[in-house]
């Protein structure tokens, strides 16, 4: 799940000491020729398998890159919960610096007595993390859970929840405080989603943030039922963080119907050069087929990639457009 490019231009990836091995348990810095700067070995005990497969993994869906440099990745704990756990990871010396349970953030009932999926391990995925990104300009995360089909926003030194963009399905009175009202006769709130950025300032409005987002429309836990399944889409939202609303302000996905139809993973990038958006639909036709699209604001498409014949269990998970030459390296002939 784990191949980004960092800062510096290198390339940070998820990987494992040999091919045979059956753990995804070393996180490697690495340049475009391949050199290594550094490598982290990752303790195993908490390992887990993503669906049918038989490989396990410790960095479960993602890993970013803090402007201090450290790491924070999405991990598991000792317990028989998984996928609710961020650690920060000191760049140089590989020590956990910070810790965040996501069960210390929401109420106790949504993990204890949470039966909406089930695993033959018989772990509990009762949060299903699936992305996290820093929004530098309040110190904060926003975090995507696809099993609780919520997007929530947490103060980084404090741990504490700033709003949660969900259905209002299910929350206790003492959450409903946080809870972001949607605004306009469309609005959908998201389900089981993923990838969530955040987008250069849209509106000149210091109150507003602008979220793209992947949204699999497919209820785990709450939303809209009657929608569900009947396609997936890219949407950008408004969300008044002072107010605490939010509107839709783009979409693309409706139109191409239950064919781009995402039960599973998926992605939504902005392309700054252009303002266009990409958009991976990446589990198609059962899992033979992910398609990427990027569209301009006003919604044409101008770009189209079908991607097939994959191995088993293989499918593209995020979509990304970078060129390999990063802007922070100089050149000389």
């Amino acid at each position: 799940h784990v191949f980004q490019e960092l800062e510096n231009g290198h390339i940070l990836y998820l990987t494992k000491a040999d091919n045979s091995d059956d753990t995804y348990n070393e996180l490697v810095e690495m340049d475009y020729l391949g050199k290594y700067y550094k490598i982290y070995e990752l303790n195993s005990d908490n390992a887990i398998n993503e669906g049918k497969s038989e490989e396990m993994t410790m960095v479960h869906h993602d890993a970013i890159e803090l402007p201090s440099g450290n790491l924070l990745l999405t991990v598991n704990g000792d317990t028989n919960y998984i996928e609710d756990i961020m650690i920060e990871l000191d760049r140089e010396t590989g020590e956990i610096v910070k810790t965040i349970d996501l069960k210390d953030l929401l109420p106790s009932e949504f993990y204890e007595e949470y039966d909406e999926t089930t695993r033959d391990d018989g772990k509990v995925d009762w949060f299903h993390q699936n992305a996290v990104v820093f929004d530098e300009s309040d110190n904060s995360i926003i975090i995507s859970s696809r099993n609780q089909d919520l997007i929530m926003k947490v103060d980084y030194k404090t741990s504490r929840i700033i709003w949660i963009m969900a259905d209002e399905e299910g929350w206790p009175d003492d959450y409903k405080q946080y809870l972001v009202a949607g605004t306009g006769d469309s609005f959908k709130y998201t389900a089981g989603q993923h990838a969530p950025v955040i987008l250069p300032d849209q509106d000149n409005n210091e109150d507003t943030i602008d979220l793209l987002v992947y949204d699999n429309n497919v209820v785990v836990t709450r939303g809209n039922e009657s929608l569900s399944k009947e396609y997936s889409r890219g949407v950008q939202y408004r969300i008044n963080e002072k107010k605490r609303t939010a509107k839709e302000i783009w979409s693309f996905g409706e139109e191409l119907g239950a064919d781009h139809f995402t039960n599973i993973v998926g992605s939504t990038r902005f392309l700054p050069q252009t303002g266009n958006r990409l958009v991976n639909f990446g589990y198609l036709d059962e899992d033979t087929h992910s398609a990427i699209f990027e569209v301009s604001e006003n919604g044409e498409v101008v770009f189209e990639a079908n991607i097939t014949d994959f191995p088993a269990g293989a499918r593209a998970y995020r979509s990304e457009r970078y060129s390999l030459y990063n802007n922070n390296w100089e050149y000389s002939l």
